[in-house]
């Protein structure tokens, strides 16, 4: 074997894109693998122009030109025939006498990269622009409470009205929706404020010592009793506010006793013989239906009358979808801090999770985040991280069966969802418009009818 033959073997058998020009751009050598990648023969390369190849859509940019003007090595990305990205490293060639005789090029295929870095831009521009509607949000709103959907700014802004005042607050909802949060916010923005906060979960309680939790006990009162007595929930709450939780959940007995304490603002200790006054603003909360429990005759009306002179109806995470992001991206923030652990959730994650129901509302959220943050083995949370039952699945078939639905209410709510996805995955209105085979007015229009941020 020669020597010039040795050398040509081992030139195509390094199966990669290699190419060799003059100076003025003629092709003068290619290897095997070059062909491959611009999808033609590597042969017919040899003698023609990167100039003409370049005007034909082949390839572009070029490597000689800049090599010439440089005289120094190159890398850059080029995009091929077929929208392929293609990253390519040029080398000048030099003969003896340090004139440039020859550029070398050698390429690799980068277009699932460059496809990747792309999508991770675009995921991390969407985050922030969350990031920075969360800021706002934080601002806007009181303390760590998150509310984009226009039924939660209503619930604030009844929140705010009511907190200047005394009067009594119950907060209704299913269980998770934020009604501790609510009844905070509420005692935050009042006169109230420097006094305490006093939760008590009338569920939690056994019904027999809800009366010594609730007002205390003299010291001896009964077997068991602390030396010394204790304070009771109702004197620790003086000056401040007393939040009765689940108060749905209260035998008619203690119905009786909480009814008195209202009334009165004054209790007895058990064991006790001392009247003892209590100053503070009642706020109750319960996910039971209270009319239908008055009407069953499981909770007294005149309590009902009492707790409920400014109802407030927290509404479900299903019904406020645009909450779901600010929420998510806000316990993402919480407990990657908490835990140490730089996390971020793929566009499909996010996806996923908006399509949720979130019968457990809020708190089933921020707990299936909490656990992700754990669990996931990377930076970015992918599709395979979510627990099975909350991974995706195709409910298209049941949801336009629902006869119980009227034709037009299909139809907007698959409207709006297609709307929301958009939202999600696209930054512009624009977009939006190309991808949904609409005008740009009409997604305008459409978001402003579904109340889409």
């Amino acid at each position: 074997m020669t020597e010039w033959d040795e050398y040509k073997t081992i030139f195509h058998s390094l199966q990669e894109d290699i190419l060799v020009t003059k100076t003025d751009g003629t092709i003068v050598k290619v290897s095997e693998g070059t062909g491959a990648v611009y999808d033609v023969k590597s042969d017919d390369l040899i003698g023609k122009s990167v100039y003409d190849l370049e005007k034909q859509g082949l390839f572009t940019p070029l490597a000689t030109p800049m090599v010439v003007e440089k005289k120094e090595r190159v890398t850059f990305v080029q995009t091929v025939a077929g929208g392929k990205k293609l990253l390519v490293t040029a080398l000048p060639v030099f003969d003896d006498d340090k004139k440039l005789v020859r550029v070398v090029s050698y390429s690799h295929d980068v277009t699932e990269l460059m496809e990747i870095k792309a999508g991770m831009e675009e995921m991390t521009e969407e985050m922030e622009r969350v990031r920075k509607e969360l800021d706002q949000l934080k601002q806007q709103n009181e303390g760590d409470f998150i509310a984009k959907s226009e039924l939660m700014r209503k619930i604030i802004a009844t929140a705010n009205q009511v907190a200047g005042v005394d009067v009594n607050v119950l907060l209704l909802g299913e269980s998770g929706v934020g009604k501790s949060e609510v009844a905070k916010m509420i005692h935050e923005k009042s006169e109230r404020a420097v006094g305490p906060f006093i939760e008590v979960n009338c569920g939690a309680i056994p019904d027999s010592l809800f009366e010594a939790e609730l007002f205390g006990y003299e010291s001896g009162s009964f077997t068991g009793a602390t030396k010394g007595g204790k304070k009771g929930f109702a004197e620790m709450a003086d000056g401040g506010t007393l939040f009765l939780d689940e108060v749905g959940e209260l035998t008619l007995s203690n119905q009786v006793k909480v009814l008195k304490l209202i009334q009165n603002k004054c209790f007895y200790k058990v064991g006790g013989r001392q009247e003892i006054n209590a100053d503070f603003r009642l706020i109750s909360a319960t996910n039971n239906r209270l009319k239908e429990s008055v009407e069953k005759k499981l909770f007294r009306e005149d309590l009902y009358f009492r707790l409920n002179v400014v109802p407030i109806t927290i509404p479900p995470l299903r019904e406020r979808k645009e909450d779901i992001v600010p929420l998510i991206q806000y316990a993402l923030d919480v407990f990657t801090k908490r835990y140490k652990r730089k996390r971020t959730l793929s566009r499909e994650v996010l996806l996923d999770l908006t399509e949720l129901e979130w019968r457990g509302n809020v708190r089933e959220l921020t707990n299936l985040i909490e656990r992700l943050v754990v669990t996931s083995h990377t930076s970015i949370i992918l599709p395979e991280d979510l627990p099975d039952n909350y991974k995706r699945e195709d409910t298209s078939y049941s949801k336009m069966n629902n006869f119980q639905e009227s034709l037009p209410k299909t139809l907007e709510r698959v409207e709006k969802e297609k709307l929301q996805k958009a939202r999600l995955e696209y930054k512009t209105t624009t977009r939006m418009a190309e991808v949904l085979g609409i005008s740009q007015p009409s997604v305008v229009r459409k978001m402003k009818k579904y109340r889409i941020k």
